[in-house]
């Protein structure tokens, strides 16, 4: 479902008051939130509960669908880091911080500059009291669940982040996310991360 032009503006209007660098398309993630409605939802590990978006700066949603920004549980219980497992740091824009590569098979959009989150040292699978890190070469990439459109949608979120940004759906990963990523005709791609509870309330 791709929602209103209304609740597009509302998006761009958010990041307009944060001060973030509006494109003619932009790239969301908005947490904790359904992909249908962008109503806020009670934030779970393992769940996919957060929405990846593709807003033009007129408001219009070319993609709306499920997706994580948070580990799961295997790599939030199995610490590829000794310090926990990388979660990117919410209500941020991170700049020129993304271009197109691959994520192991996958096309996808690979992480190029410094990015800045908390590792999960507690393995509580909230960022609340945890330590932020802030670096270059967390291999924290915008990718998906299989290596061709046709992957079965996992259930849960399990291996598939590590701390990446994962959309749910392969197929809409290659037919219409990283499409519009190229229509983008960028060299480094902007993401920004909001909270769906503060949104809602904006």
């Amino acid at each position: 479902m791709i929602m209103s032009t209304e609740k597009g503006l509302k998006l761009i209007k958010y990041m307009q008051s944060k001060g973030w660098r509006i494109r003619p398309l932009n790239i969301v993630y908005l947490e904790d939130a359904n992909a249908d409605t962008w109503e806020p939802s009670q934030g779970l590990l393992d769940v996919w509960d957060d929405v990846r978006i593709v807003v033009t700066d007129k408001g219009e949603v070319l993609l709306s669908c499920e997706a994580t920004c948070e580990p799961g549980l295997y790599y939030t219980q199995n610490r590829l880091n000794p310090n926990g497992a990388f979660c990117i740091k919410s209500d941020e824009q991170f700049q020129d911080a993304w271009q197109i590569g691959y994520h192991k098979h996958q096309l996808a959009l690979v992480q190029c500059a410094n990015l800045t989150g908390l590792r999960d040292g507690n393995e509580d699978g909230l960022r609340t009291g945890d330590r932020q890190f802030t670096g270059n070469d967390f291999g924290v990439n915008q990718h998906t669940t299989g290596d061709s459109a046709d992957a079965v949608a996992p259930d849960k979120v399990g291996r598939w982040s590590a701390g990446c940004l994962v959309g749910r759906y392969a197929s809409t990963h290659y037919g219409k996310f990283m499409p519009l990523v190229k229509l983008m005709n960028l060299a480094k791609f902007d993401t920004a991360i909001i909270p769906g509870d503060k949104f809602a309330q904006f």
